[in-house]
């Protein structure tokens, strides 16, 4: 019987100029130190959204840190926003999540549904393509430029009211979503941040990785809606662009 059906062979991990890390050059990386300086889940997202495991890596310690920061501390930052105000109105996704429909959603959340459902689709085509690397990039653009820079962003003004009411709950709904569809979708590539992240949410189980990994709901995408979105955030990105050059505030 074989021991394997296939194998992904990993390429060198080169410094940061691409030559080959040794002693004589002095310039070997230390990896329990970058262990304990960086975390053990930004060093593992660095290596794997850096390059295809079969390539070689040019190791930089300034893209682990960036990493750590892009994109850990804004999915964590996200996550706080969410549970600051959770924890005011007593949201309980137990309970909760169970009122209403997706069509009586405004816009905005049906397309932010939408694209959390695609990506899970992307993100498991890549897997069973064993390409990691583009996998752990759709879930970096994600979170980045579809959760925390667009709908966060837009919607921050429905989690100040008073009441708990349709429109609010609504919010809550969505980002909750969202965010436990990262949390599982992030646990191949980061196994302690993304059972943290599960826990957190109030995940039922005893851990992140004995939940079954993200189905797609083929119902939930609109690509039409999607696509209109995409030239929305186009042209806001350009706009933005074209103020900073000439040195335009925002506010």
């Amino acid at each position: 019987t074989p021991a394997f059906k296939r194998v992904i062979s990993n390429g060198l991990v080169l410094d940061k100029k691409g030559e080959k890390m040794s002693k004589r050059l002095g310039n070997a990386v230390d990896p329990f130190q970058a262990l304990d300086t960086y975390g053990a889940d930004a060093l593992r997202w660095y290596m794997l959204t850096n390059a295809q495991p079969w390539d070689n890596l040019k190791f930089d310690e300034a893209g682990v840190d960036e990493v750590r920061r892009k994109f850990f501390g804004t999915l964590y930052n996200t996550y706080s926003f969410f549970a600051l105000y959770a924890n005011v109105d007593g949201f309980d996704p137990e309970t909760m999540m169970g009122e209403g429909s997706l069509a009586e959603r405004p816009e905005i959340d049906r397309w932010i549904i939408s694209k959390v459902n695609t990506l899970v689709l992307n993100v498991q085509k890549q897997l069973d393509g064993y390409d990691p690397t583009r996998a752990g990039r759709l879930i970096d653009s994600f979170v980045n430029d579809d959760l925390s820079n667009w709908f966060v962003r837009l919607n921050r003004k429905r989690f100040w009211g008073k009441e708990m009411d349709a429109d609010k709950l609504h919010a809550y709904q969505t980002l909750y979503t969202c965010l436990m569809t990262v949390a599982k979708l992030l646990a191949p590539f980061a196994p302690f941040y993304a059972d943290r992240l599960y826990h957190d949410l109030g995940g039922k189980l005893v851990s992140v990785h004995l939940e079954k990994f993200p189905v797609v709901d083929a119902a939930a995408i609109d690509k039409e809606l999607e696509a209109r979105m995409d030239i929305a955030q186009k042209i806001t990105s350009m706009t933005l662009a074209l103020r900073r050059k000439v040195n335009i505030k925002v506010r």
